[in-house]
């Protein structure tokens, strides 16, 4: 998985409408974190969904 050495909030700012990014679980806290914040500061709106069975959270930009 190439996702686990990227970067969370460049990764998150670049995402366009609709585009998802999967990040490993231990990240969750954080990954979710962010995607609040950016939320609000750049007026987007982000949902996180994790899977147990694969250990990950996916982010998805929806506006």
């Amino acid at each position: 998985m190439n996702e686990i050495s990227t970067k969370i909030r460049p990764a998150l700012v670049s995402l366009e409408v609709g585009e998802s990014m999967e990040f490993p679980i231990e990240k969750m806290k954080s990954v979710r974190t962010q995607a609040s914040e950016l939320g609000m500061i750049l007026n987007r709106q982000f949902k996180t969904r994790t899977n147990r069975e694969t250990h990950t959270i996916m982010v998805t930009r929806v506006s």
